[in-house]
């Protein structure tokens, strides 16, 4: 499978501060990637220097085959940051201006604006200005233009905070529609709960650097099995599920401690007998 998105040995400092210590991972065209970690971790600076947002100073990204330095890679990508300032501008103003960016029809970008505002239940706002709106009013409106030209890379910064718990639903099984269209999407949110049934990878970011990178599976808890990760060091995200193993070990000590489910426990131990 080709790669919608290349990061190679991405290093930036803000204030002669290292944010990024040399980072390197890739996204598959047509998954879900889920791009995860703690607060400070660097993954609102990774995301604005995938969108052009912020220098590097070393490194290499790209985009849909195209060096990221090249204006035209962004022209099928999509992207929500996690602030934005907003001007005194209707959103429906705001929609086509940010539309204008790239070779779509009039009529066809305000087709565009006009379903996606009826989907997010905001048809009726358009007319309103941004900086009025509430805040999860606005968070539909920027992820209606980030949409709204068809991008074939969706890159989203927290794109569910604010959205009440329907808009969050309608969210996903958008999302979940346009992966199933062999668009690529990579999301950075700390509600796991809300992507573990449709994300495809894992990307951890701790301190600037990445932790780990691989497959999720789809089986259990996500946000449980992120906890553990950062407590053992241990990746549990996609494995098999091997027979029980009998015997007290140091995994059965994570067991009673509640680090570790007794499956994964038996998975564990049964990589480390072979």
């Amino acid at each position: 499978m080709s790669k919608a998105l290349i990061v190679e040995n991405l290093s930036k400092n803000i204030s002669n501060q290292p944010i990024l210590k040399n980072i390197s991972f890739s996204v598959e065209r047509g998954s879900f990637c889920a791009f995860i970690g703690p607060n400070g971790a660097g993954k609102t600076t990774t995301i604005r220097s995938i969108i052009g947002l912020f220098p590097y100073s070393q490194g290499k990204i790209t985009i849909l085959d195209q060096d990221a330095k090249n204006i035209l890679s962004r022209m099928k990508v999509g992207y929500v940051i996690e602030k934005e300032n907003f001007f005194n501008v209707s959103a429906k103003q705001f929609l086509c201006d940010m539309a204008s960016y790239y070779d779509i029809k009039q009529e066809v970008v305000l087709q565009r604006i006009d379903e996606l505002a009826t989907l997010f239940n905001i048809k009726d706002k358009l007319d309103d200005r941004l900086d009025k709106m509430s805040s999860g009013q606005k968070k539909k409106i920027m992820i209606i233009q980030a949409l709204v030209h068809d991008p074939d890379l969706i890159i989203m910064d927290e794109p569910t905070e604010n959205l009440d718990p329907d808009t969050r639903e309608i969210f996903y099984q958008l999302i979940n529609k346009l992966k199933n269209q062999n668009k690529t999407i990579f999301i950075s949110t700390h509600n796991l709960d809300e992507i573990e049934h449709y994300v495809d990878y894992i990307i951890i970011l701790g301190s600037g650097e990445i932790k780990y990178t691989g497959k999720w599976n789809g089986s259990g808890n996500l946000r449980e099995k992120y906890n553990q990760f950062k407590q053992t060091g241990v990746a549990q995200f996609h494995l098999d599920t091997p027979a029980p193993v009998q015997g007290q070990d140091k995994y059965d000590e994570m067991v009673k401690k509640n680090l570790l489910t007794q499956e994964e426990a038996n998975i564990l131990r049964s990589k480390t007998t072979k």
